[in-house]
């Protein structure tokens, strides 16, 4: 499934600064005087894509196809990942309850952290400041409750808190900038909460509900508080605050998100410029991303600038990263809004 290229001419693709000019919607040639609107400039990206269908990594590079490639998950779903620096990226590992880091140079394991036994079904692993990880596990030994560890950065877990609470089916979390996390439980409501200390126990300290949302997948928070999501099988996304009505929806909802088909709203990226670059899943069969586009951009207004289809190389997408402007030998995390 793999494909082999050059190391040195990857890692130089993904560390230049991007070669397409940010997106212009409609650049005027004159005012006034009947010239028509010239054309947008093409949008090429640099992507690093979670393929949950069938279950694998990949790197495409719309600037050099030559520089793609793709190597499998073997045996197992991943169901978020995360770029944690030193060229590594970490992955939740959800059958085999825990997580894995890869070298992105050579797609080899480094850090190999599994115990299905005690943690069952991991949905979301996080790495923490402190170099320790964060791992959600809705599904365990006792279902009813929530669990999280901490590894340190050898890979040795630490249970620091397991408690009951109100909702389950945690797909991802992310960490605020005090300190807390968010979370959406399997319906349509998101929660923040608070990580416990050894012994302790973590607390919800507000929650609320998300009109019209289903199985929230990723809830992160924007530089003014406001929530950011991805609706689940509503197939939107929405900017909220914790009161009040939905702010902006892009996807279902918006009528300038025409063009594009969206069925489950995953894993997202905001991008410097302020535009949203979306997972959308469509389906657990291998061959489901036939259905509609696999990834979408969206400009701040909802308007579709962007999409990715390739159905031959790839099945349902569940996390995108769009490393034009990322450098992977940083970490990074959703904590100032944009994914930088």
């Amino acid at each position: 499934m793999s494909s082999i290229f050059s190391r040195r001419r990857w890692l130089a693709g993904v560390l230049a600064i991007a070669v397409s000019a940010p997106f212009v919607a409609v650049i005027a040639s004159g005012a006034g005087d009947g010239a028509s609107a010239a054309p947008a400039p093409v949008i090429k990206h640099k992507l690093l894509l979670l393929d949950e269908s069938r279950p694998q990594v990949l790197y495409v590079d719309e600037t050099n196809p030559a520089n793609n490639w793709s190597f499998p998950l073997k045996g197992t779903h991943g169901w978020g990942f995360q770029l944690v620096g030193n060229n590594r990226l970490l992955v939740s590992l959800k059958d085999f309850g825990g997580f894995r880091e890869y070298d992105l140079a050579t797609r080899k394991t480094v850090v190999n952290v599994v115990n299905k036994s005690r943690y069952g079904q991991v949905s979301c692993a996080v790495r923490l400041p402190d170099g320790g990880t964060l791992i959600s596990s809705p599904r365990g030994r006792d279902s009813q409750f929530v669990r999280f560890a901490k590894a340190d950065a050898k890979g040795q877990c630490k249970e620091i808190a397991k408690w009951k609470l109100p909702f389950g089916g945690v797909r991802q979390i992310r960490l605020t900038k005090r300190g807390t996390f968010l979370a959406a439980d399997g319906g349509n409501s998101v929660y923040e909460c608070s990580i416990a200390d050894a012994g302790g126990a973590g607390k919800i300290l507000r929650k609320r509900s998300v009109p019209g949302a289903k199985q929230i997948y990723q809830v992160s928070e924007l530089p003014n508080g406001n929530l950011l999501l991805g609706g689940g099988y509503a197939g939107f996304m929405a900017e909220l605050g914790w009161e009040g009505d939905i702010l902006r929806r892009w996807g279902n909802g918006n009528p300038k998100s025409t063009g594009a088909g969206y069925y489950y709203m995953s894993q997202f990226h905001v991008l410097k410029n302020g535009n949203i670059v979306s997972a959308t899943w469509t389906g657990h069969g291998a061959n489901d991303s036939r259905k509609h586009q696999q990834v979408v951009e969206f400009a701040p207004d909802g308007t579709v600038v962007w999409k990715w289809h390739d159905p031959k190389a790839a099945g349902s997408i569940h996390g995108v990263y769009v490393m034009d402007e990322l450098d992977p030998q940083k970490l990074f995390d959703d904590t100032t809004g944009a994914t930088k």
